[in-house]
Formats: structure tokens, sequence, C-alpha cells
């Protein structure tokens, strides 16, 4: 018999994820809103840009089923839940009727804060909760720059980039054999959203700084003052971070200079099998809310610990 697992959130990530698992032999669920209802019956397209760096062989993915309420998943049992949105959704989400309807699922969480992981578990306990980072790269397509055979979802899941995932025991191991059957590399890295935190910070402020730059590397490459600011504010968040968690940055990130950015970026072009500099201008800005809800929890953990961050506050300002 087909074990059940429910996707909240029929966006990139969650189609690319469902799909994996309902090759795996996984009946897959859909809880959607009535809107979106008839267009995901249709069935999604997808792209893997590993197999189709062209975009021209839509994958067809319609081996799922869809819901718009709890109650028509009353019937179900369910064994894991995972949760495919953003933490800005995750933030308003009410948890409530979620853990009256599935009972004793896992329920995976896939945002980048400690913070959401902390808050599914003050609802579900931390036995029922398991946490994974996304591993991947998946957008709407096509891109300004792209041309593909319709309308659908990229994907490109990098050969040695791993899900850390972390938990308890019985929850952890559950996950990584729903993984390992769907064929996504998958490790138990211990406290990972702790660890990884300092990864998203600097992320989170480089976006600040690339959308202060119109979404060009060049420019931003240009901009010496501005390449000196985001660097001092990412710092600014490191250490509000080890303040709250005492985990630090890589020694990486902690010597990373401005006169590097400029190389590195130029590389980034090279890395994946698309158009980085539209990719992340057409992704984070459809989740900009969320980015600005990361940069905000930072300044609030920076004043809670009494660390002043006058660069983060200042790109900040000039983002909103």
């Amino acid at each position: 018999m087909k074990e059940h697992i429910l996707i909240i959130g029929a966006g990139a990530v969650g189609q690319v994820y469902a799909y994996h698992l309902a090759q795996a032999g996984y009946h897959i669920h859909f809880l959607l809103k009535e809107k979106y209802l008839e267009e995901a019956q249709q069935g999604f397209f997808l792209y893997n840009l590993r197999q189709d760096k062209q975009r021209q062989q839509a994958i067809i993915f319609n081996n799922f089923s869809c819901h718009t309420s709890w109650q028509s998943l009353a019937n179900i049992k369910l064994s894991q839940v995972w949760l495919c949105v953003s933490s800005t959704a995750l933030a308003v989400m009410d948890l409530a009727p979620m853990k009256a309807a599935i009972g004793d699922a896992l329920m995976v969480v896939l945002q980048p804060d400690p913070d959401d992981v902390s808050r599914v578990q003050q609802t579900f306990g931390k036995e029922q909760v398991a946490a994974g980072m996304i591993n991947m790269i998946s957008y709407h397509t096509p891109l300004a720059t792209e041309q593909t055979a319709r309308e659908g979802i990229a994907f490109w899941i990098p050969p040695v980039m791993p899900m850390p995932v972390d938990g308890e025991v019985e929850g952890v191991s559950a996950l990584l054999a729903v993984l390992k059957k769907a064929k996504i590399s998958a490790l138990w890295q211990k406290q990972f959203a702790i660890a990884n935190a300092h990864n998203t910070g600097f992320l989170m402020v480089f976006l600040a700084a690339l959308e202060l730059s119109d979404w060009q590397f060049k420019q931003l490459s240009a901009n010496k003052a501005l390449l000196k600011t985001m660097i001092a504010a990412q710092q600014e968040v490191f250490a509000a971070l080890h303040a709250e968690y005492g985990s630090k940055a890589s020694m990486v990130l902690r010597q990373i200079k401005p006169w590097m950015l400029p190389v590195i970026l130029k590389l980034a072009r090279h890395v994946a099998p698309l158009d980085m500099e539209t990719y992340l201008q057409a992704h984070f800005m459809k989740v900009r809310s969320q980015t600005l809800l990361l940069l905000d929890a930072y300044v609030q953990r920076a004043n809670k610990s009494g660390i002043a961050v006058p660069n983060l506050q200042g790109l900040l300002m000039r983002l909103k």
C-alpha cells in the first residue's frame, strides 16, 4: 500500500519535490487555495536542467490529488507533511487545524530560519518535526532571457549538494528513507538550521545589495561603497546570530573582502545552467517579503543583544 505525503505549497519548490516523491511511488496530495485548484488539476510541466538544458522536453506531472480543505483529507492516513511555503506564509499560517487533521504525520519544515522550525515545534512537538534545507534551484520558466516549449517549472539539483536534515532520531530516519527512495541526496546534520543561519544571513544581505544594483552583478561589482556596506552588514548579521545561537559563520564567509566579490560574481554566471542574474531577480522579487522579514529579524536579534547594526539598517532603509 502506498504511503501518502501531503505537500503544502504547489509553487516551484513544492512541485519539484512532489514530482520526485511521486516518482518514488508515494501518493502525493497538494493542499491548495481554491483559486489554484483548476489549474493544478490539469497537471504541471517541469524541466530538469540536468537533463534538458534547452528546456524543450517538458515532464508532465499529474499523478497527484488536490485538496482545498482539511475536511477532504480527513480519511487519509498521511505519513508526512512537507511545508513548501515561504517564511512569510508560514508566519501567518494557523497550525492548529493542521495539527488536528494530520494526526501523527511527520512535519517536514523547509523554511530557512531557525525560528521557523521552532514555531512548528511549539505546535507539534520536537518528536513530530524534521527540518530540511532546500538543495536546489527551481523557478517559473521562461525567464525573460529564456525560451521554452511551454511555461512550467525549471529545476536544477546540484549533483554534489545533499539536503541537510535534522530532528529527533525517528523523524529524521523516516525523512532520510523517503529522500533516499526519491533519489534526493541527503545527510543528517545536527543543528544545521543554526549552522546555516549564517549562510542565509550572508545571502539575504547580498540580495539586498543586488536589488539596490538593479540585479546586475557588474553594477554591484563596480560600486565599491555598496560592496563595503554589504560586507559590513553581513558581519553585523554574523555577530547578531552568534549572540543568539552561539554559532559562528564559516571562516570563508568571515574572510570575504570587497575586492573578492567581483571575481565571485563573475564565476557565479557559470555555476548553474541558467541566467543567474535574471533568475535571482525573478525569484527573489517574488519572495521579497521573505527577504525583508529575515533582514528585520536580524535587526531585532541585534537589538536584543545590544549589537549596533548601522550598515544593515542602512540597507533596509534603502529597500523600504
